[in-house]
């Protein structure tokens, strides 16, 4: 038979001290994982922070809420069942680039550090530090705080906990060096060391600035030859074909130099004049017509030709 939970007022007294002023003292009961009940007391101010009773009434009606608070939950819950809860409701809906990188973000980082922690002894200071003691980028160790944070998010919805304290967890995302842009001299220089599709997709990104995922996806049908503009409509990552990461991919493009690059890399990509390429075959093609699949490849490709250019260094 359960019984209900009663509300619990605690007591409020006024502790002499030897040494400095009066304090003002709250004593609590708090129930243990092996269900015992223990008495906790805390410290909330001093007489000279706090003179008359009604001034430190107010303080400890805040954290009496907090402590009543816990008698929602039924029993202490681990961080690993949150992220399994949230793999299995929250995850499946997410695009499956996102939902790679949120499984490879828990398995590698956060559940081996805090897989077998309770919910409450999750503090901010000790994940601040252990962010800081990771060998990586400032941006990879703020998108693991990040999803530290969302994680916590799905334990308050579904009512596990009822604060979050990764919102007190500081993790800059600012990048260590800037990024150098390539001039109009150097994209010359680097297209004749690439291969097809390797060379058509480095001209697409150069002129519309499209991510590798969106490049992938690209196909001739995407392209309005009569007004040269060109819809982009899917991406790619991982080999699965989805939309684009953002509505504003989605918008109508129009270059001044669209036509003219599009039509060489067609023209490549169809072998010369032997064959032209259909309307729903991809822009990044091989000769063997396999389609490439993977964010890694083209990266890997471009990395190899600037070896072989006065670039490398940029790259």
């Amino acid at each position: 038979m359960s019984t209900r939970a009663r509300y619990q007022f605690g007591c409020l007294t006024r502790r002499k001290r030897f040494r400095g002023g009066d304090v003002w003292q709250f004593r609590f009961s708090e129930t243990t994982m092996e269900d015992r009940r223990c008495r906790r007391s805390r410290l909330i101010g001093t007489l000279a922070q706090y003179p008359t009773r009604a001034d430190i009434l107010r303080v400890v009606e805040r954290f009496r809420l907090r402590i009543n608070l816990k008698h929602r939950f039924a029993m202490p819950v681990m961080l690993d069942a949150v992220v399994d809860h949230y793999v299995e409701r929250e995850l499946p809906i997410l695009r499956f680039g996102t939902q790679q990188s949120h499984l490879c973000t828990l398995n590698r980082w956060i559940l081996p550090r805090w897989g077998r922690y309770l919910l409450e002894q999750v503090k901010p200071v000790d994940v601040e530090e252990w962010l800081r003691s990771l060998p990586l980028a400032p941006k990879s160790k703020a998108n693991i705080r990040n999803l530290f944070h969302l994680i916590y998010v799905h334990a308050r919805r579904w009512e596990l906990t009822d604060s979050n304290p990764i919102d007190l967890v500081r993790q800059s995302a600012g990048r260590k060096t800037i990024p150098r842009t390539l001039s109009t001299r150097e994209i010359g220089l680097l297209l004749p060391q690439l291969a097809e599709p390797y060379r058509t997709m480095v001209l697409v990104a150069a002129c519309l600035g499209l991510r590798v995922s969106e490049i992938i996806g690209l196909q001739w049908g995407d392209f309005n030859w009569e007004d040269l503009t060109l819809l982009v409509k899917r991406s790619v990552v991982h080999g699965r074909v989805g939309d684009t990461k953002t509505e504003a991919s989605q918008l109508r493009d129009r270059r001044p130099g669209l036509g003219r690059s599009a039509r060489r890399g067609r023209r490549a990509s169809a072998g010369g004049a032997a064959r032209r390429p259909g309307a729903d075959e991809h822009v990044a093609v091989h000769r063997l017509h396999r389609q490439v699949s993977s964010v890694s490849a083209p990266l890997d490709h471009l990395a190899r030709s600037a070896d072989r250019t006065a670039i490398d260094e940029a790259l």
